[in-house]
């Protein structure tokens, strides 16, 4: 390592010492962008994995690289199962922050409210947080859910359990460290006896290695199975003619090198790297939106059931609930100058529909059937002013018969007529009315009326 690296900092963990491989690739490609502009992609990066998967091989490997491409930057790493109060105010001047179990810091509620504003602060302020745990944030018992919200808002990725092929790439490396050159068949049958844990599988090697500097012999089959008993009688994948050899690919650089994978790697893994940043980040924008449609009322339960699907599938359902969201609106504005004519009833059930985007389609015909109803002639509230009709009478409504008249005379209706139309020749003159006009006046009582509406 260098002069001047900081002791708080390992040496052997560099980005060309690490195995690379399918369980690692996306968390390898990751460290490697951050390491190369810290503090403005990925910030903060959290890496989680089950115990000796390589997370702080690849959080150290990024201070490494971070202390050598920026000298006068201040790095600071805490462990979460060691960390105290006064650890954190010193992390306050730090550009660079290597937080490793975070998990375990987190069991002190103390220390979670004291991580949001040292997070905020340094996120705002382009310093880079990297941080390990072995499970998921959303996990660890007891998050706050703010805390939990800085950590989302960066990118979370994990390493998967190593494969057998992977596993004997590793122990054909670092014993080519330790001076020894295993053959592949050995290489393999230690790996397929060794758990996934990388640690594991360095105690093995060297645990083989020790027995066959005590032979004084070749490394064969008969020293590992000394060294490593199979637990059963060996497989047959154990037997040299059955042995599923790791395949190198095309090329002069061994499998697992460092400068062989970074050859390949921008166009393919970091295109996955940025797809899955975009989905996490979109998601949390669903999120943090959905929440506040839900502060104003608005029905977000069908929709939240769905935002840790596939993003495409939550993105076409946020699009269609926003759409109805603008539709309800829009209905709502409508509804405003028919509240005051509706009746009870009507106003319940449009109230019910209005602040669910699910039901959008149901409130816009219950406000259409509303907006007819009161438009309709026969219904509506207010008609052209008229005389006021009396109130029934309680005898008989219908007009009596009118008695017979002499011979000659003139019907009672038309000598009234006359006082309505004044002949031009007599004016002023009335002529007299009969005794039995009382009749036709109490049943009809605004008989000029009645009688020009018939002229």
């Amino acid at each position: 390592m260098t002069e001047g690296t900081p002791h708080i900092l390992k040496s052997v963990y560099q980005f060309d010492n690490f195995i690379t491989g399918p369980s690692n690739r996306l968390a390898f490609a990751a460290a490697r962008k951050v390491a190369e502009d810290p503090g403005n992609v990925y910030n903060p990066l959290l890496i989680y994995g089950g115990v000796g998967l390589g997370k702080t091989h690849l959080m150290q490997a990024i201070g490494n690289a971070v202390a050598l491409a920026q000298p006068d930057w201040n790095l600071v790493f805490l462990n979460g199962s060691q960390m105290s109060l006064e650890d954190l105010v010193a992390a306050e001047k730090s550009d660079l922050l290597l937080f490793d179990d975070l998990h375990l810091g987190l069991a002190d509620r103390k220390m979670q409210i004291r991580l949001l504003p040292l997070f905020d602060r340094m996120v705002g302020s382009g310093r880079q947080i990297i941080a390990t745990t072995d499970i998921t944030p959303q996990k660890i018992e007891s998050i706050d859910e703010k805390l939990l919200s800085r950590l989302l808002g960066g990118l979370i990725i994990g390493l998967k359990e190593v494969d057998v092929n992977e596993k004997s790439l590793i122990i054909s490396r670092k014993s080519r460290d330790r001076g020894a050159v295993l053959s592949d068949e050995i290489a393999l049958i230690i790996a397929s006896r060794v758990p996934s844990n990388i640690r594991e599988l360095e105690g093995a090697l060297n645990k083989v290695l020790l027995y066959a500097s005590l032979s004084e012999g070749p490394l064969t089959k008969a020293v590992v199975d000394e060294a490593l008993p199979p637990l059963q009688s060996p497989p047959a994948q154990a037997e040299p003619d059955s042995l599923v050899l790791p395949q190198p690919p095309a090329g002069d650089n061994p499998v697992g090198e460092f400068g062989d994978f970074i050859s390949g790697l921008d166009h393919k893994v970091t295109a996955l790297i940025d797809e899955q940043q975009g989905a996490d980040q979109l998601r949390q924008g669903y999120k943090e939106r959905l929440f506040i449609w839900k502060m104003k009322g608005f029905n977000t339960f069908n929709i939240e059931k769905i935002l840790e699907q596939d993003i495409s599938i939550v993105t076409e359902a946020y699009q269609e609930y926003t759409s109805n969201i603008e539709k309800l609106i829009n209905l709502q504005q409508e509804f405003g100058p028919l509240s005051a004519k509706a009746t009870p009833e009507q106003m319940e059930k449009i109230e019910n529909l209005m602040f669910d985007p699910d039901k959008a389609d149901d409130l816009e015909m219950a406000i259409r059937s509303l907006s007819q109803k009161l438009s309709s002639p026969t219904t509506a509230p207010e008609a052209a002013p008229s005389a006021k009709k009396p109130e029934p009478r309680p005898e008989a409504v219908l007009p009596q018969p009118l008695p017979a008249l002499p011979a000659g005379e003139k019907p009672a209706l038309t000598k009234v007529a006359s006082l309505s139309q004044e002949d031009e020749g007599e004016k002023g003159k009335a002529e007299p009315v009969p005794a039995h006009l009382g009749i036709i006046e109490e049943t009809w009582p605004f008989l000029v009326e009645r009688l020009m509406e018939d002229i």
